[in-house]
């Protein structure tokens, strides 16, 4: 039987460096890893945990890494339509699976404000005994949603990723009926350009394929969708025809592959509204040199049209060099079809004594936009290196 994920059991260097990341974002890293991940959380152990070859140190993390992610995209679009968290009355996390956004909620509003839903609904019951939020449980039709409370701000992380045309359309209007007069709307999609390159779009401008990393939903109900822009523009458009409602795409919004739909309510205009998208990158390799002194090299993206990065390295926290970038990195443009900026490589170079054993070494990418992304790296003793980063390669000595 699956374990749990206990954040006290991993791996104490990435244990430290997921601890730094979360205070580095403004949150408080015991009361985010406090409670351990459940051993049911599909998203976890299905979804991102293979990615990495079932190492739990790492994929805790990435989860760490994405949960901040989504916050980030989320604080920004409270920030700019409710003056921030405390405006907010009432926030649902829709499709929330086991709570790992409302590890960072629980930082910024007191729990009765927030709710969450799931179509597990023991990933709600485990939510409210856990953190003490409010719960629903979500089912297959969403005509049948019994629930009847307004929300300011509804966030849907990865479920329209995941739906057929009629339920894309349906769950759409369900949760925008949900919303106060004033209230956002925010979900994720895989837009086109990300559709397997063997693969055509539809006419009808969705293409879903019945499976998904899920084990136990129908992939009938659930699988694996990309849509155009128009087909969602059309789909918005007819939650009201008299009165569309505003909204904003932002391409790469959420995670490194969604794109990020918000929708305004009745009284709700978005038309200067703006997220960016955080900064992406990460070590790729080692070169231990002659003079015994180790150069790193590595990749970075900024993803926000008309942003600029700053590579910062830090070791054991303290700030010691800038990172020169050494030019475009075509072979990882196709990953990010539709960023605004090229992929570029990056090196610096450490004294040996500075890359000594289990020293922390952390690469800051800041962005102009405010937004930052950490990557991390040590010299053990033997001496392969340990990373964390957006490559999931081992970084490699030579």
């Amino acid at each position: 039987m699956t374990e749990p994920l206990v954040f006290d059991r991993i791996n104490p260097f990435y244990r430290g460096w997921a601890e730094d990341y979360l205070h580095l974002a403004g949150l408080d890293p015991a009361a985010f890893l406090a409670a351990p991940q459940p051993a049911e959380d599909e998203m976890f152990f299905k979804a991102l945990l293979p990615n990495f070859e079932g190492d739990r140190s790492i994929g805790a993390f990435k989860f760490v890494e994405a949960t901040v992610r989504h916050y980030q995209a989320l604080d920004q679009i409270v920030a700019q339509t409710f003056g921030g968290f405390d405006g907010v009355s009432s926030l649902l996390d829709f499709a929330s699976g086991y709570g790992r956004l409302t590890r960072a909620l629980l930082q910024r509003m007191p729990a009765e404000r927030i709710w969450v839903s799931d179509i597990y609904a023991e990933a709600i019951d485990w939510q409210v005994a856990t953190f003490g939020v409010n719960g629903f449980a979500s089912v297959p039709d969403p005509a049948t949603l019994a629930h009847d409370r307004k929300h300011d701000v509804i966030f849907v992380g990865s479920l329209f990723s995941h739906l057929p045309a009629d339920l894309f359309c349906a769950w759409l209007h369900r949760l925008h009926g949900m919303l106060t007069p004033g209230g956002v709307l925010a979900f994720s999609v895989h837009d086109a350009s990300i559709l397997p390159p063997d693969q055509s779009m539809d006419d009808s401008g969705i293409r879903f394929f019945p499976w998904s990393e899920s084990g136990s939903l129908d992939p009938a109900i659930y699988g694996m969708t990309y849509v155009t822009e128009a087909f969602v523009a059309d789909a918005i458009a007819r939650l009201n025809p008299e009165h569309p409602p505003t909204w904003r795409v932002f391409h790469k919004g959420l995670y490194e592959n969604q794109a990020l739909y918000v929708v305004g309510g009745p009284e709700r205009n978005l038309s200067t509204i703006t997220v960016a998208s955080p900064p992406m990158g990460g070590f790729e390799r080692a070169t231990l040199l002659t003079d015994s002194s180790v150069e790193f090299s590595g990749w970075a993206i900024e993803r926000t049209p008309g942003g600029s990065l700053d590579l910062l390295v830090h070791v054991d926290g303290e700030p010691v060099l800038k990172a020169t970038k050494t030019g475009d990195r075509p072979d990882i443009q196709p990953t990010f079809p539709t960023s605004p900026a090229l992929p570029f490589g990056w090196t610096f170079r450490l004294a040996r004594e500075q890359a000594a054993e289990g020293q922390a070494i952390r690469l800051t990418m800041r962005s102009t936009t405010g937004l930052e992304t950490h990557a991390y790296a040590r010299m053990p003793s033997d001496p392969a290196l340990t990373y964390s980063g957006w490559s999931r390669r081992a970084l490699r000595p030579r």
